[in-house]
């Protein structure tokens, strides 16, 4: 059997419904023979950070293994960015990258988008990849393609697959059937026992769930669990949307001490669990005091897989416990007579109403910036955020990436700063008939950057004319500058389902959300004082 076909039965087994890349002469070959099957469509971007983009976030919205493929140097190690922030917040991405051919290496010559050494790019991916394979031996081939699809499967992280240009024409054999993971009875057994014990001794427990919850598809089990034993649950930022946010024990999203609710039951709590948290300086640098090591314990997908490990305590015999009040902040009162000011709270805010009336399910993806603390004035069922490496650019090419895998159109919040980064990829909405709809919040400047350092003159940025670039790409540009003109703006975007749409909202100078400078405030308070996470 050829590579190629041994790669597609592969990616079938796995799921694997797409792919996306950036041809280069590496990879041509390979390109060519997927091109001649047409097994799976293949999404072509401009740049390679966007076509990784786009592969992350059809990953993390289907839960399944995602593909890019990406020529030799140039391309792989354009990517290395974007990959790392994969790597770190647990993505199941594979990289599938261009390689010489054995022929060209014995030249003895320095080769085209070779760097230090013909190996150099492989070395680089062990920072940011869980397995680093290369297809240059035909016998062990199919075997390989298994190991990288299973690693980035069973561990939801990236792997490197390289294929020299001449490996197309290897005859290969196709792997054993797949079979998944054995769990270890005795270490599950042993697991349970101990953690049924510390919920024995418990009096006023709270789960504190990450982001891993949904990777490793334990969310259900979560929270049956919670509603069990009666335990209030609430999510880290990298974790929102993973669960229901009407689930009566849910308890909101905690990201610092302005998070009432969630502060608060993790202030009384006598046993915090963590469940599939990923610990990042977003969340404990500055809150260390929260998380003592006599009140938490943590649960994590290795060595037990999460999914089977809970699954199991809700058989266990424990009694559910007495309910746990926490003050609720009052809503803040509104006068109905008057529209409130244009700020990226208030767009956000008037956002989840507009779309809360939809009857079909609206992914929303927010890129770094303002815009994400914004979004936590939504209420999504569906989201994707990079919420801790904070790689600018994520979210218009992974509109990419979910409309390929799903179907559905989304929504994208970005600031001017990451839509500089990326924007120009709606060009190529037309060649695959995606119709994502666009929030653009144009301050003019990197917010984030001020937020953290102000009075620095590089964070000004000039007006670019968001909505005429768009019109000239063949999308629908539209500019507002009030609440009123934005929900109009936004009807017209629902309504127009077959072009893209970029509503570009002119935000008032000084717009910034209290949550952002609340973070930047207590991050940096953090930093000065030493403090380290959790």
């Amino acid at each position: 059997m050829l590579l190629v076909d041994a790669l597609l039965h592969e990616l079938e087994i796995f799921e694997v419904k797409q792919l996306f890349g950036i041809p280069g002469d590496f990879v041509l070959p390979l390109f060519e023979q997927l091109q001649q099957r047409s097994n799976l469509p293949l999404y072509y971007l401009s740049h390679e950070p966007s076509a990784v983009f786009a592969a992350d976030a059809a990953a993390r919205i289907s839960n399944t293994p995602a593909v890019v493929i990406l020529t030799y140097g140039a391309g792989a190690l354009n990517a290395v960015n974007a990959v790392a922030q994969a790597y770190v917040e647990h993505v199941p991405l594979v990289v599938i990258a261009g390689f010489p051919s054995q022929n060209e290496i014995e030249r003895g010559l320095q080769i085209h988008h070779q760097a230090k050494t013909v190996d150099s790019q492989r070395d680089i991916y062990k920072e940011i990849t869980a397995i680093q394979l290369r297809l240059d031996n035909p016998e062990r081939a199919g075997a390989d393609i298994r190991l990288a699809l299973k690693t980035a499967k069973e561990q939801s992280r990236p792997v490197l697959l390289e294929i020299p240009r001449d490996a197309v024409q290897f005859d290969t054999r196709l792997a054993a059937a797949y079979q998944p993971p054995v769990v270890p009875q005795e270490q599950l057994s042993l697991a349970v026992a101990q953690l049924a014990e510390r919920l024995a001794l418990a009096k006023r427990p709270v789960i504190l769930a990450g982001v891993d919850v949904r990777r490793f598809d334990a969310v259900a089990e979560l929270e049956a669990l919670a509603s069990q034993l009666n335990i209030p649950f609430i999510s880290t930022l990298m974790g929102r949307a993973s669960f229901n946010q009407q689930h009566p024990l849910y308890g909101g999203i905690f990201l610092d001490k302005t998070d009432i609710r969630p502060t608060q039951l993790l202030q009384d709590a006598d046993l915090i669990l963590q469940i599939g948290v990923i610990k990042t300086d977003s969340n404990f640098a500055a809150h260390a005091g929260l998380f003592t090591a006599d009140k938490v314990l943590c649960l994590e997908q290795h060595p037990l897989p999460l999914k089977p490990l809970l699954a199991a305590m809700l058989q266990q015999p424990l009694a559910p416990f007495s309910a746990i009040a926490a003050p609720v902040p009052a809503p803040a009162l509104v006068n109905e007579s008057q529209q409130p000011q244009l700020s990226a709270s208030s767009l956000v805010q008037q956002l989840d109403r507009l779309l809360a009336e939809q009857q079909c399910t609206v992914p929303l993806i927010s890129d770094i910036g303002d815009c994400l603390f914004a979004s936590l004035h939504a209420t999504p069922s569906l989201m994707l955020a990079p919420a801790f490496y904070a790689s600018m650019g994520y979210a218009v090419p992974a509109a990419f990436g979910v409309q390929a895998v799903t179907g559905l159109r989304p929504v994208v919040m970005v600031g001017d700063g990451a839509f500089l980064m990326t924007g120009l990829e709606l060009g190529h909405c037309a060649r695959y008939g995606f119709a994502p709809i666009i929030i653009l919040f144009n301050n003019q400047r990197w917010d984030m950057i001020d937020a953290f350092a102000p009075g620095l003159n590089c964070t000004d940025l000039h007006n670019w004319h968001y909505a005429e670039l768009a019109r000239s790409m063949g999308g629908n540009g539209m500019q507002v500058s009030t609440l009123d003109d934005f929900s109009e703006a936004f009807s017209l975007a629902l309504n127009s389902s077959r072009r893209f749409s970029l509503i570009e909202v002119m935000l008032p100078e000084g717009s910034r959300t209290e949550r952002l400078n609340n973070f930047a405030a207590g991050f940096k308070a953090a930093a000065r004082v030493g403090l380290t996470q959790c």
